[in-house]
């Protein structure tokens, strides 16, 4: 398989993802402002949408999207118990995945755009809050230690990464305890310390 990444970016869940299960994978770095890859293709070429991340699963198949390809990856092995197989538990994985891919990633992108004058910042601050006070509170009525359940997965991945664009936009996450104990637990595997590492964003 072949990651096409841009560091930090929402493609991290992907890399994540692929740390944790039992396949090879290259990476390919994609210049997001010129739509080049690290040796100089067009990337639009490879995905016409022009945004990582793109998974090229065998020569010319390509699948993108987070929510698509979290799901994919997650079930490669069942043996690491990343997804439900079936049933109300996978169900709850993807709503996850699709409240993060729709709610809370487009709300931080507000910040990635045009510049924002002080009016916008604040009301795309508080949209964010809004997103993340529902998110800490289903946290703290659960009784899982992730998500979902007890297992570590593809909705963890991404909610840590998105919340990583805290630090971009210099927004508070410390209201967010339940988040941060969260995000504790996934940023100590070793998994994301690779990926975190291979990407240039930890030293």
């Amino acid at each position: 398989m072949k990651l096409y990444y841009s560091p930090g970016a929402c493609s991290l869940a992907s890399h994540i993802i692929l740390n944790e299960i039992n396949v090879d994978f290259d990476l390919v770095r994609v210049d997001l402002k010129t739509h080049k890859t690290e040796k100089g293709a067009d990337y639009y070429e490879i995905n016409p949408k022009g945004y990582v991340p793109a998974l090229e699963i065998n020569p010319g198949l390509i699948l993108t999207e987070n929510v698509a390809i979290l799901p994919f990856l997650a079930q490669h092995d069942p043996k690491q118990d990343l997804i439900p197989p079936s049933g109300l538990g996978r169900a709850k994985v993807l709503e996850w995945l699709g409240y993060l891919n729709s709610e809370l990633h487009d709300a931080y992108a507000v910040f990635f755009g045009a510049p924002l004058n002080d009016e916008a910042k604040a009301k795309g601050y508080a949209e964010i809050d809004r997103l993340l006070s529902y998110i800490d509170k289903a946290i703290s009525e659960s009784d899982n230690d992730y998500l979902v359940d007890d297992n570590f997965g593809p909705a963890d991945a991404y909610l840590f990464v998105l919340t990583n664009w805290s630090n971009l936009i210099h927004h508070d996450l410390t209201p967010y305890k339940n988040i941060i104990a969260l995000r504790n637990k996934v940023a100590a595997r070793q998994s994301v310390q690779i990926a975190m590492r291979d990407e240039g964003l930890i030293p």
